[in-house]
């Protein structure tokens, strides 16, 4: 085996020998403490396949609030509709806040980025 194909099953062992641990963050909504985990890259690409943006927004809370040491989620989809009526406040406004810190996204550049195909002009 070549040093080259040495280097590059470690590297593969290094990375995909292991699921990484996402960030979470705890949050105050509607005065109970809950924990946001960390999008995934598939959350982030499906999401960005949903055209609804009420549907995108209450996935959120869905997807992404758990109970605080846990890994059982709050919300279920059958709230979907709860969560739309929400009165919008600075709660809401901070779980969006985070969960775009914890994604790393530059909002201004994202739309341009994710409407790119990675695989064009290649062969």
């Amino acid at each position: 085996m070549s040093e080259s194909s040495v280097k590059r099953n470690e590297i593969r062992a290094q990375i995909l020998g292991k699921t990484p641990k996402g960030e979470t963050r705890l949050v105050t909504l509607f005065g109970a403490e809950i924990e946001l985990h960390q999008p995934t890259l598939r959350s982030i690409l499906e999401a960005k396949d949903d055209a609804d943006e009420a549907t995108r927004t209450a996935d959120v809370f869905i997807k992404y609030a758990y109970v605080p040491g846990t890994n059982e989620r709050v919300f279920e989809d059958g709230d979907k509709e709860s969560i739309l009526n929400w009165p919008m406040n600075d709660d809401l406004l901070e779980v969006q806040k985070l969960i775009v810190e914890m994604t790393g996204i530059n909002l201004s550049d994202a739309e341009e980025v994710i409407e790119k195909d990675p695989l064009a002009g290649s062969s």
